[in-house]
């Protein structure tokens, strides 16, 4: 009788223990308002229940409820938790046969039964089983165990009335999963692979450490499967999430990886000959062992072999086993129970003639059939037998035999073995050892082709030694997957190697095999294209899978052909992004072994596992496979994740990450900042003074930051300062420009001279001499340029903003009728405008002064003239430099002409009308040749005002020049 192994038995029933006592169980429920305990008592199968007890108990806790109910200001409101501790022993299997492989004693006992299983002792111990719900989760409880919607309070009566005990609860996989099961956090389980295989790959970075990181890739692919199969274990779900299946295949191609390139590399380095001696006695065993030594295209055909079986035994672990079907008992037990009992009936009994014989080939011999249950039996024992087989656990098939009555089937198996006779190279003369093998093992092999053909044997069993003689259309007949073909095909090769090698080298007579036999042989190239052709549907869909392209294109040795596959991926298909992973780790394997790969292709698998990675958004594990990159790959991806970054510590941590990667950091900075200055420059301009600071000139300004963590690219940050200055200020933003211009350190200007000490203070001296030297000298120039100009601009403001709104206001006039107060009082108002009036006037008087000159700083910049530049004849023709001497000329066109009218609008509201009419002889010089400047809108306004003050002077009793008439 078979068990639900999910069984845990309800509240009202007694979990006995070894002293016969029951076994309580705790439950404590917290609300948001109350809190309150509940003891679920259980009571025994028979007999009367324990009532002084639970009188006793009841009592406790009903006291206990009415304190904890009267408590306050419970910290949780909106969760419920359940608290329980309990001595409940671990549930245990019910099968006897279990019991009876971990108590042999237990067989001694005649009297044991299915009852005495409670009695058996077990070490219990205190468990604190918790969960926090929230009160979706406890919906969820409610619904799955028809509680009604009530609050948590409530819930805890419901509870009790339901039967239902937390253990129960914890026991069901249905409700222990399903808060799992609505996540499905197994999907997300092999998310932390990205960071394992970084891992991994540091630890290991020398070429001899190769083979030790594939062993490591092997073994986290298979703790992560653990834990994914752990969770997906506690849902009642059995089918396999595609992320597992996808885990489990690239587990299994790192393995494939492992043997192969291990064996491969072994073989270039070492050519070993076949260990002969004429002198001396060949067994088969000899000639087969050096068959593997010599051969390296044999030797990899075992090691295929090997990888399969191993696969095959991961997925066998899973399946259920034999021995929870049967325990160890005799052959065909219902065909003999029913022999046995010819005269009575029985249950179950077959109305069908049975065998009257149980020998071995009874059935086949009589041609009379087994009893029903024995058949299934049979049935199930060679499929088992052929998994094991399939696993390449042949020793494990003859156990499974002998457990289950049968041992001639495992006797049966042992026939396969080459014979060898040890005594032939025993030293020791007195001692003789056992020989091995069957020295008749061609005549087994033929009688066991005849039997794998044979169809009064189930397939299964026919499967078996389909495997055993090579017998492929037979093997294949119960291949089930594309591994499971595949497994077939390399064992008919082996096979068929093996037995030529031997009917080649040994002096005996053979059994002549069939000439089936000698055609399954194959090249790998025509094993695989049988495999895409299979009469199979399921085999030939996943001939094509990707990951089993790739075992194909690695058992071929064939990674030319693989790399375009690969691109083929890439360019046509959403990979998903753990298999991108792989692939970006297979490229790096390729590279670290040598093996000859379309750069262009690997580049392209790296540059999408970092785009991967960048979503991730891990600076670290960017900046490692970064590096891989080609160098002008390297800066611009980088680059172009570090425009996304904008908080100020994780910048930091970028920039140490591409070191620690190596990768050009100030080339990588320098691109993030001009990427960021060239976005959106073509948007609408707001040619307003004071125009508003958008989001994409705050990200603009921000960039510089960048450019600020080291000292060494101090110049390259004043470089791209000025450049963003220059847009700003040409998008006349004013504002935005002023918060660029403040982005740089104070002390940059000295850090360059430090930087460049043989830096002159003229740009003659070195601009045909060295570009570094040329860029930083004209970015101190630009950078003190537009010092100049900011300071003008705010100077300005400030003088505005004084003479506008720091002017006192008039007092208004006094009436003619006004009174003796009045006046008085009028009076001293006046007299106190005047005092402000002369504050005011002094004030100005300096304000004008300062912005005056200001605002002469920028018409009379020094050295040639503001923002005037002269490029080296070397860089005349570079577009970079080309283009800066476009901006700065027209920029020099926009800003002086509005220096000079702000100069003659301060010059003429502080009645300085000479100033102005020197101005005019100002533009006009030689020396500075500003007039060139003005166009010739901008010339005219700037004369008229000259004019205006012409006038003025005049209306002063002077001549148009400011001069005394």
């Amino acid at each position: 009788t078979l068990v639900n192994p999910l069984w845990s038995p309800p509240a009202k029933f007694k979990i006995s223990r070894s002293d016969g006592k029951p076994v309580a169980s705790s439950h404590q429920l917290t609300s948001g308002k109350s809190k309150q305990t509940l003891k679920l008592i259980s009571r025994p199968r028979e007999g009367p229940p324990p009532i002084m007890d639970s009188r006793s108990n009841s009592k406790e806790d009903l006291d206990a409820s009415i304190a904890l109910l009267n408590q306050e200001n419970h910290q949780r409101k909106s969760l419920l938790r359940l608290t329980t501790k309990t001595t409940t022993p671990k549930r245990i299997s019910l099968h006897q046969s279990v019991l009876t492989r971990k108590n042999p004693e237990l067989l001694q006992n005649s009297s044991f039964s299915r009852d005495s299983l409670t009695s058996v002792k077990h070490d219990t111990s205190e468990v604190d089983l918790s969960v926090s719900l929230l009160p979706s989760e406890l919906a969820k409880f409610s619904k799955l165990y028809n509680l009604p919607s009530q609050d948590s309070l409530d819930a805890s009566t419901t509870l009790n009335r339901s039967n239902w005990s937390l253990q129960e609860m914890m026991d069901d996989s249905t409700a222990t999963g399903i808060i799992l099961k609505s996540d499905k956090p197994w999907r997300k389980a092999n998310s932390k692979l990205f960071q394992e295989f970084l891992e991994i790959v540091q630890s290991h970075a020398s070429e001899l450490q190769i083979f030790d990181t594939i062993a490591d890739f092997i073994q986290i692919c298979s703790d992560t499967l653990d834990i994914m199969r752990g969770m997906q274990s506690k849902v009642n779900d059995a089918e396999l999430s595609d992320e597992e299946t996808s885990l489990e295949n690239e587990r299994n191609t790192w393995r494939l990886i492992y043997c192969l390139y291990q064996n491969r590399l072994a073989s270039m380095n070492h050519q070993n000959e076949m260990d002969t001696d004429v002198n001396r006695n060949i067994s088969e065993k000899d000639v087969i062992t050096n068959l593997l030594k010599n051969e390296p295209q044999v030797r990899e055909y075992q090691l295929i072999i090997d990888w399969l079986e191993k696969n095959a035994m991961d997925q066998a672990a899973m399946l259920p086993k034999i021995e929870y079907f049967t325990d160890k008992t005799v052959a065909w037990e219902n065909t003999l129970h029913q022999l046995q009992n010819r005269q009575s009936s029985i249950s179950f009994g077959s109305a069908r003639p049975l065998v009257t014989s149980l020998d071995p080939d009874a059935p086949i011999r009589e041609g009379k059939p087994l009893h029903d249950l024995d058949k299934e039996d049979d049935a199930r024992l060679e499929k088992r037998m052929f998994i094991e087989v399939r696993c390449g656990r042949l020793q494990r098939a003859q156990e499974l035999a002998i457990h289950c009555g049968q041992p001639w089937r495992a006797a049966c198996l042992i026939g396969w073995q080459p014979h060898h006779d040890p005594n032939y190279q025993n030293p020791l003369t007195d001692t003789k050892l056992p020989i091995e093998g069957n020295p008749n093992r061609s005549l087994w092999k033929l009688n066991a082709w005849y039997l794998s053909q044979d169809t009064r044997f189930g397939a299964f069993y026919r499967g078996i030694y389909a495997s055993l003689c090579g017998n492929l259309k037979q093997l294949l007949a119960v291949s089930r997957s594309w591994q499971d073909a595949l497994w077939a095909h390399m064992k008919t090769l082996m096979d068929i190697e093996v037995e030529s090698e031997l009917q080649g080298i040994m002096a005996k007579n053979y059994a002549k095999l069939p000439e089936e036999y000698w055609k399954s042989r194959k090249t790998l190239e025509d094993v695989f294209d049988d495999l895409q052709a299979s009469n199979d549907p399921s085999i030939r869909t996943e001939a094509m899978r990707p990951d089993h392209l790739i075992q194909k294109y690695l058992i071929l040795d064939q990674i030319p052909k693989l790399m375009d596959v690969i691109e083929e991926w890439i360019d046509n298909t959403n990979c998903n992004p753990q298999f991108i992973r792989f692939l970006a780790h297979l490229v790096l394997l390729f590279r670290q072994i040598g093996k000859s790969c379309d750069d262009v292709v690997g580049n392209k698998v790296l540059l999408n596992y970092v785009k991967v990675l960048i979503e991730i958004g891990d600076p670290i594990l960017i900046a490692f496979y970064t590096a891989s990159l080609p160098q002008d790959e390297q800066i611009s991806i980088y680059a172009g994740y570090l425009e996304g970054v904008r908080e100020f510590e994780m910048r930091k941590k970028c920039l140490t990450a591409a070191e620690d990667a190596n990768l050009n950091v100030e080339a990588i900075t320098k691109l993030v900042v001009e990427n960021v200055r060239n976005k959106n420059v073509d948007e609408g301009i707001d040619y307003e003074l004071s125009a508003r600071i958008t989001e994409g000139d705050v990200e603009k300004i921000e960039a510089l930051d960048w450019l600020t963590f080291y000292q060494s690219q101090r110049d390259e940050a004043l470089w791209q300062a000025n450049a963003l200055i220059r847009y700003f200020l040409t998008c006349e933003k004013i504002d935005a420009a002023r918060k660029a211009f403040n982005k740089i350190p104070p002390n940059s200007i000295e850090v360059v001279l430090m930087e460049h000490p043989s830096m002159e203070t003229t740009v003659s001296q070195i601009v045909t001499t060295n570009e570094v030297l040329y860029k930083a000298s004209a970015s101190i120039r630009e950078y003190l340029c537009y010092k100049a100009y900011l300071d003008a601009q705010e100077g300005f403001q400030e003088w505005f903003s004084h003479f506008h709104q720091g002017k006192p206001s008039p007092l208004e006039t006094l009436p003619s009728f006004a009174t003796f107060t009045e006046k008085v009082a009028h009076d001293h108002k006046k007299a106190q405008y005047e005092a402000e009036m002369d504050r005011w006037k002094c004030t100005m008087q300096h304000h004008t002064k300062a912005v005056k000159q200001l605002l002469f700083n920028v018409l009379l910049f020094p050295d040639g003239g503001w923002l005037v530049d002269k490029n080296p004849e070397s860089l005349e023709q570079r577009p970079e430099h080309a283009l800066r001497q476009h901006q700065l000329r027209k920029l020099r066109n926009l800003c002086i002409p509005k220096v000079t009218l702000l100069l003659l609008n301060v010059m003429s509201q502080m009645n300085e009308h000479g100033g102005c009419i020197e101005l005019a002889d100002t533009i006009a010089s030689e020396q500075y040749k500003l007039y060139q400047i003005f166009s010739k809108e901008r010339i005219r306004e700037v004369y008229r005002k000259i004019c205006e003050s012409s006038v003025a002077l005049m209306d002063q009793k002077k001549d148009p020049w400011g001069y005394p008439r």
